[in-house]
């Protein structure tokens, strides 16, 4: 191989490697968000299921996530809702900033002191 020949191998991989998407720094991405298929949280069971949050907290002291909105880049697009319960408020939050950068289309999302049974109450 000639210096031209590496010197353009080497400009293609670091082009290619530039388009690689660093990994999530979101400590919640690997614990809610599966590895394969649908980009669907998965809070049910997990310490974040606000049923299971409420034993340990007062479910007054809890921060309550809603999110909702829609996946598009999909073969199919599809909807997702997800609602999970933190004890701080930056944890809320952080939930927040994980699901809002993987759905496209953003329709809900806020946290709230308090558990609430429905979205809206």
């Amino acid at each position: 191989m000639n210096k031209n020949t590496i010197a353009a191998v080497c400009a293609v991989m670091g082009v290619l490697g530039g388009c690689a998407s660093p990994p999530s720094t979101n400590y919640l991405e690997a614990r809610v968000i599966p590895n394969t298929g649908r980009t669907i949280p998965v809070v049910e069971g997990t310490e974040y299921d606000c049923r299971i949050a409420s034993q340990t907290t007062p479910p007054g002291q809890l921060f309550q996530a809603n999110v909702g909105g829609r996946v598009l880049s999909d073969d199919r697009p599809y909807n997702v809702t997800t609602q999970a319960c933190f004890t701080t408020q930056d944890e809320c939050e952080a939930y927040l900033y994980l699901m809002n950068g993987l759905l496209e289309q953003i329709i809900t999302s806020r946290c709230s002191l308090g558990v609430r049974t429905g979205l809206f109450s």
